[in-house]
């Protein structure tokens, strides 16, 4: 099968060349240096790339899709940047995080720049398209950010408020649909083929194999956090997402099975402040995940969520004529070296 990555290589450079043209080339106080930051340490461009697959399987013109996808890199960027600093993030593709090395003022306002300029970058859609299509781009950002950033409050708020005690499977599927599903996947496929003239029933579709799709990612996202094999590739930090809190499947359910002096020790760690959990009680969680069955029951639910996908996807897309690069994203976003 064809892999992922090469479809990633590709498209990649096309992306960040158009990214380049808008970037800040020099400002007083160092504010270019803050700005261009995230954008020159580039990610994987999968969003973008995904614009750019959708529009091919749907006969779009390419070469105009890469405005949106810059676009959609580009607020990938201005989100990490608030992300990072609202979850205390030590590490952002391989370096400090943006707030470590210009502080919480500083690298917030940079985000908002970053911001303006997702838009600003949108907004030149107007030499590729007519006003309308351009205007249909700009509410599919609108749609899926105010899912993505509600999504986002929804995980702040099981962290800081709800009783952890309390968790369930279901708060964790609210989390990965609000930050995930839309915005990673179903938002950059719908984009594609908005540009590529398909209507609201082909969206639709596309949302109902993309949303199963994008849980699935997220739990296997989470897995990576506990477990080494692939880690190197997906540049995760082993161990990241418990020392921030994050409210993942394999929490929920380590908390939901364990008892006596063990779960008040897992509740006792993760109701501790971010910068007072050790690196000893994130080895002993990691642990826990492993012996009480809380990797196995997250790899079953990914690969469930992937089946989904998969079951969907070849029910309306069979015939579309880059079906192998589909293929190929679907393993690299699942993990699922069998598919």
């Amino acid at each position: 099968m064809k892999d992922f990555k090469e479809v990633l290589m590709a498209n990649k450079p096309i992306i960040w060349e158009e990214v380049q043209k808008y970037l800040i080339k020099e400002s007083l106080y160092g504010f270019d240096k803050l700005v261009n930051d995230y954008p020159t340490r580039q990610g994987k461009y999968g969003r973008g790339s995904l614009i750019l697959m959708a529009c091919e399987a749907f006969g779009g013109d390419i070469k105009k899709a890469v405005t949106t996808a810059a676009a959609m890199q580009m607020s990938e960027d201005w989100l990490l940047v608030h992300d990072d600093y609202e979850d205390d993030s030590e590490e952002r593709r391989g370096k400090p995080a943006l707030h470590k090395i210009y502080g919480n003022e500083l690298s917030v306002n940079a985000g908002d720049y970053m911001h303006f300029l997702m838009w600003k970058i949108l907004f030149e859609n107007r030499k590729n398209f007519t006003d309308d299509k351009v205007f249909k781009i700009i509410k599919e950002f609108e749609r899926f950010l105010d899912i993505t950033i509600r999504g986002q409050h929804i995980e702040m708020c099981t962290i800081i408020q709800k009783d952890i005690e309390t968790l369930t499977d279901e708060d964790f599927i609210k989390i990965a649909f609000g930050k995930t599903s839309e915005y990673t996947i179903s938002g950059p496929l719908r984009l594609g083929a908005i540009i590529a003239d398909q209507d609201e029933t082909m969206l639709n579709k596309i949302s109902e194999f993309g949303i199963p799709l994008g849980i699935g990612f997220q739990i296997r996202d989470d897995i990576l956090d506990v477990v080494n094999t692939g880690s190197a590739s997906w540049g995760k930090k082993i161990g990241g997402d418990i020392r921030e809190g994050k409210r993942t499947l394999l929490l929920i359910h380590l908390i939901n099975n364990t008892d006596g002096e063990e779960h008040k020790n897992v509740v006792d760690i993760m109701k501790k402040e971010r910068v007072n959990r050790t690196d000893e009680d994130i080895k002993y969680i990691i642990e826990l995940m492993k012996t009480r069955g809380s990797v196995a029951y997250a790899e079953k639910k990914a690969e469930e969520y992937a089946e989904k996908s998969i079951e969907i996807f070849n029910k309306y897309f069979s015939d579309i004529p880059n079906k192998e690069d589909f293929q190929s994203a679907i393993n690299f976003f699942t993990m699922k070296r069998d598919v």
